[in-house]
Formats: C-alpha cells, sequence, structure tokens
C-alpha cells in the first residue's frame, strides 16, 4: 500500500481542502499578526469548517478507502475540534 501526500478522489481533496483552510484561518487567528489584520470570521465559524472537513474525510476514508496523508490529516484535526468543544460544554470558565 503507496501512501500519497494528495488525494485522487474528490472527496478527499474537499477533506484536505477544508482542513488545510481551517489550520490556516486558525493560525492567522491566534498569531500576532492578527492585531492587525482583523478576520471578519468568528472562531466557532472556523471551528465547523475543520469538523466538514472531518465529516468528508471519513466519508471518504470509509467510501472510496482513501488513504492519502491529508485526507489523514483531517481526522485527528477534526477530533481535536470535537473533543475541546465537549470540554468548553462540560467545564466552562
Amino acid at each position: 500500500m503507496k501512501i500519497r501526500l494528495c488525494s485522487n478522489t474528490t472527496t478527499g481533496k474537499w477533506a484536505a481542502i477544508l482542513t488545510l483552510l481551517f489550520i490556516v484561518l486558525m493560525s492567522l487567528k491566534l498569531s500576532t499578526l492578527a492585531m492587525h489584520i482583523r478576520l471578519p470570521l468568528p472562531t466557532p465559524f472556523i471551528a465547523v469548517i475543520g469538523v466538514a472537513g472531518f465529516i468528508v474525510g471519513v466519508v471518504s476514508i470509509i467510501k472510496n478507502k482513501d488513504r492519502a496523508l491529508l485526507t489523514l490529516l483531517s481526522i485527528p484535526v477534526g477530533l481535536l475540534i470535537i473533543f475541546w468543544t465537549i470540554a468548553e460544554i462540560a467545564v466552562p470558565h
């Protein structure tokens, strides 16, 4: 079995795009550059993009047996978002 970096399937490409978009937007939002550049997107909306990438990635892995690295990246990123959200709801500060 050979693991590729980018997927050949459409759902795998969408999972990779959504996951990378989540990573880029959150890193822009949390960086020191955010003081000068204001993103008009709220953080929960960016998290929804990451969860959508997770769902599309799971569908691509189950349905198409996709094993591309960027598609597999959507799984831990999506799980991190989901667990973080559950923790914020369970133990608010």
